[in-house]
């Protein structure tokens, strides 16, 4: 609601009374449009469901709000206002003996009190010139507040990535020579020891399954040790997502899963990696295949694009990385599962992070995909949909 508040003293301001009391409400307009106009645009609503629509369909910078309005009642109007619309800068206008009203008021998102009939048209100016410049302050520091939120979240996940990194070229070569040996055995026992003895096959079977298990973690691992490396050509984005679902199609295929294709023609080529961008998508192809039941339905949708103005489709952390207006393919994987908990949404592309450790998930790969599209310069959105499932979005610069 607030635009770019000019500093100047004289500037007409877009004002609404909310007010129920025809004589308060002609003594406001009268302060406020009597030359010198106070006010260049003024609404006069007598009700809060009134005092709603206008400022919906009205640029309004101030609000001079009476809370005991015929359909509603003390703080639940100003909660009502402010939750709505948080930019709007608030002055309530109380009746006498209600001083105590008008400070609760303030710590619910006023910016000022007003005693009706304690004032003039100087001092009103004045005192709504004030609560324009404390608002916008408010919003400035409310800003500063959560760029520095995510300014430390990123630090923090920046530092998880270079610790995971640094641990694992050393576990690799700890690890990975000795787990071949153990596998090379196995197998042999399993392919040469012919017995007929149930328990014995079955704990080699389990070794190897054991053994193949620890492999894909430390495969994993060695991902964050290796995303400096990148062999980037002009490559069609949709034959990428073609060559993935076929990676994953007998997971498709045991799962009953119906794939819907919406791909746009004629498609800029992107610079990308394409053995890592096909990590990507199988990745989150397949954790949408396990995220549903049998006969469910993933959509793939492939389009280009332009960035908004507000750059609304992106994450804070990746804002900065694009340009209102830019150019993007967009690839948008859609599925009908299960969605990913409201508490734990925040933390998926954390490193080990994972909602299916009981079921054999490691937690690496959000995380992973998360650094290879940073190292595109893309970004990757995933949320919950409204109804059901979860939406991925894998936005590229072309």
């Amino acid at each position: 609601m607030n635009k770019n508040i000019k500093k100047d003293f004289s500037r007409p301001l877009d004002v609404i009374i909310v007010e129920d009391n025809q004589v308060d409400a002609r003594i406001l307009e009268s302060m406020l449009m009597d030359p010198p106009a106070i006010a260049k645009t003024l609404k006069i609503a007598n009700t809060l469901s009134s005092a709603i629509k206008i400022l919906e369909e009205n640029e309004i910078e101030i609000a001079i709000l009476d809370l005991n309005l015929p359909d509603s009642k003390g703080v639940e109007t100003i909660v009502e206002i402010s939750n709505r619309f948080p930019k709007l800068t608030i002055v309530i206008n109380t009746g006498a003996y209600e001083d105590e009203l008008g400070l609760e008021a303030l710590s619910l998102g006023a910016q000022d009190f007003l005693l009706k009939g304690k004032y003039n048209s100087y001092v009103l100016n004045k005192i709504l010139r004030y609560c324009l410049e404390r608002k916008r302050s408010e919003i400035e520091l409310k800003q500063a507040y959560e760029t520095l939120k995510e300014t430390q979240s990123q630090l923090i996940q920046s530092e998880k990535m270079k610790v995971v990194g640094g641990l694992a070229s050393g576990v690799a070569h700890e690890v990975k020579n000795p787990l071949a040996t153990i596998l090379y055995g196995v197998t042999y026992l399993i392919d040469q020891v012919k017995l007929d003895d149930d328990n014995y096959n079955l704990v080699l079977k389990n070794i190897r399954e054991a053994t193949d298990r620890a492999n894909v973690i430390i495969t994993g691992l060695l991902d964050f040790s290796t995303l400096n490396k990148f062999n980037k050509v002009e490559y069609d984005i949709v034959d990428v997502v073609e060559k993935s679902l076929l990676l994953v199609n007998y997971q498709i295929d045991k799962n009953i899963i119906n794939v819907v294709k919406d791909y746009e023609n004629n498609l800029a080529p992107l610079l990308i990696d394409v053995i890592r961008i096909e990590q990507v998508l199988v990745n989150i192809l397949l954790n949408a295949i396990v995220s549903m039941d049998k006969s469910g339905r993933v959509l793939i949708k492939i389009y280009s694009s332009v960035i908004s103005k507000n750059k609304k489709e992106l994450p804070a952390s990746d804002k900065d990385n694009f340009i209102a207006g830019q150019k993007v393919v967009i690839v948008e994987i859609d599925d009908v599962g299960n969605g990913i908990p409201d508490d734990e949404i925040n933390n998926i592309f954390d490193p080990f992070y994972t909602s299916r450790r009981g079921i054999g998930g490691v937690g690496l790969g959000l995380s992973v995909s998360k650094n290879i599209l940073e190292n595109h310069g893309a970004s990757i959105v995933i949320k919950n949909k409204v109804d059901a499932g979860v939406i991925a979005k894998l936005i590229f610069k072309t």
